[in-house]
């Protein structure tokens, strides 16, 4: 099932920490998944999910910072986007896991 590991110690396992540890937060791990779909605006996905703006934009900080969305401005307007498919494929499963053992 696994990877050959080649026995590198733990150093290698920072980045992927990283990443799921960006997903800790349930307002970051709903955006996530909702990027799935479409690209949001911070006004879309603070509406939608029901925080301020400024918080959402502090969770966006962080996806961006962990390097799993992008941001593009077009005029006034910022979107963000997920990274790549990879990212989608990583959330929705461990997503749908969750559902299954619950």
């Amino acid at each position: 099932m696994g990877t050959e590991t080649g026995g590198q110690g733990t150093e290698s396992y920072s980045a992927v920490s990283d990443l799921f540890a960006a997903l800790y937060s349930p307002v970051r791990a709903a955006v996530i998944h909702r990027m799935t779909q479409r690209e949001w605006s911070v006004t879309e996905l603070a509406d939608d999910l029901g925080v301020s703006q400024p918080l959402m934009s502090q969770h966006l900080r962080v996806l961006r910072g962990a390097r799993l969305v992008t941001a593009t401005r077009t005029g006034r307007t910022t979107t963000y986007s997920l990274v790549d498919d990879h990212i989608a494929h990583v959330f929705l499963d461990a997503y749908s896991h969750t559902k299954e053992h619950h």
